[in-house]
Formats: C-alpha cells, sequence, structure tokens
C-alpha cells in the first residue's frame, strides 16, 4: 500500500515537473517565435559551442542565419549551410567539400536543422535582448547558442538566395549529392 502511494507521489511530481518545463519552454519559444514572425525576413547572429555528453568541447563558432519561411542560409566560419525548404546544401571551405541532400527538419541537430533549436528545452530571453538557447540532442551533445542580434530585412530575399550555385564555387570542390 505504502508503494504504491509513493509511486503514485512519483508519477505526479513527474507530470507537474513536465507541465512547468512545458510552460516555461513555451514562454521563451514563443517570444522568438513572435519576434521572427513579426520580423519577416529576418537574420539572427548567434554564438554557438557544443560539449560531448562528458562536457568535452568540440566546437565553438559564430555567425548568422538568415532566415525566410522555412529556408535559410548559415553562415560561420567553418561551414556554411543553405537550404529552400526542400533540399539542403553544406559546403566546408576548409575541406573543400559540398554535400547535398534532402532538408530534414526532423532532425535535433541544430548543424543539420536550425529550427531544431526552436524546439529546445531550455530557452531564456535575456535581459539584454539576447536569447540564450541549451539544446540536448538524443545522443547527449549539448549545444550552447547564444542568440546576440535579431535584424528584419526590409525586402524579402530572392529564391535564389537560399540556393546554392554550384558552377560558382571552385572546381576543386568535391561534390557529394545524397538526395
Amino acid at each position: 500500500m505504502f508503494a504504491m502511494v509513493r509511486d503514485m507521489k512519483r508519477i505526479i511530481l513527474s507530470l507537474l515537473a513536465l507541465f512547468i518545463s512545458c510552460a516555461l519552454w513555451g514562454q521563451g519559444n514563443s517570444l522568438l517565435l513572435d519576434k521572427i514572425a513579426q520580423l519577416g525576413s529576418v537574420t539572427l547572429e548567434y554564438e554557438m559551442t557544443a560539449n560531448s555528453s562528458d562536457g568535452r568541447q568540440l566546437m565553438e563558432q559564430r555567425g548568422t542565419i538568415d532566415i525566410q519561411q522555412l529556408s535559410y542560409r548559415l553562415t560561420s566560419d567553418m561551414l556554411t549551410i543553405v537550404s529552400d525548404g526542400n533540399t539542403r546544401w553544406l559546403y566546408s571551405p576548409k575541406s573543400e567539400e559540398l554535400v547535398i541532400c534532402s532538408a530534414d527538419y526532423l532532425s535535433d541537430n541544430p548543424l543539420e536543422n536550425p529550427f531544431s533549436l526552436l524546439a529546445s528545452t531550455s530557452f531564456e530571453q535575456k535581459s539584454d535582448g539576447t536569447f540564450k538557447i541549451l539544446h540536448r540532442e538524443a545522443n547527449g551533445y549539448l549545444y550552447t547558442v547564444l542568440v546576440t542580434s535579431i535584424s528584419s530585412r526590409e525586402t524579402p530575399w530572392e529564391d535564389s538566395y537560399f540556393i546554392v550555385d554550384i558552377d560558382s564555387l571552385p572546381e576543386d570542390v568535391i561534390i557529394t549529392d545524397l538526395r
């Protein structure tokens, strides 16, 4: 009897914690989504670190993400990721490689799907107007993203801005098409 009462308390406490975390997540997420929706075509400047499940820093980068509906262009010192909503191009000038694949809006990896950050477990708007996002992947990797500025664009980008022109790349770029 006591074990059943104790188990019920655990279940109730777990559900309460879940509802509170969902409510808090929804507030931060809503603030950023509302801001992006109000601005239409937007540019987000960000700083990001990735740590392994044991805490080792795997990556640190800063860059911009240009967003227009489901299209985006992520540009950093390491790589450029471009998606028109159907196809995604990942270009690394350092390794001289371009990978072309289908856009995957189900991936929880922010480098494959920047929109996955909007479903992150921890969302906080800081007093200086920046947004801090903590995003944990299923494999335990923790991404910490600080959105340092959000600015709108008066005129929308042309559709071609969200497509990589393969002919404009250096001739020795290795192209891997996984579509």
